[in-house]
């Protein structure tokens, strides 16, 4: 299975599908990508992720 580029014009479409409501797995379907690659790509920017929280309530960072 080869790679696709997730392009600008690809996170568009992104949000617009889950703007109507549509899942990460569904989108990812749609779009023949990883439900994980939408989530990244989907999730706020800036917000840390669930590892980098952990680590810090850790103390670990």
């Amino acid at each position: 299975m080869t790679r696709r580029k997730v392009t600008p014009e690809i996170v568009e479409e992104m949000k617009r599908l889950r703007g109507e409501g549509l899942s990460y797995g569904k989108i990812a379907d749609r779009l023949g990508l990883n439900p994980m690659t939408v989530y990244n790509h989907l999730r706020e920017k800036g917000r840390p992720g669930f590892r980098e929280r952990l680590k810090r309530k850790l103390g670990l960072k």
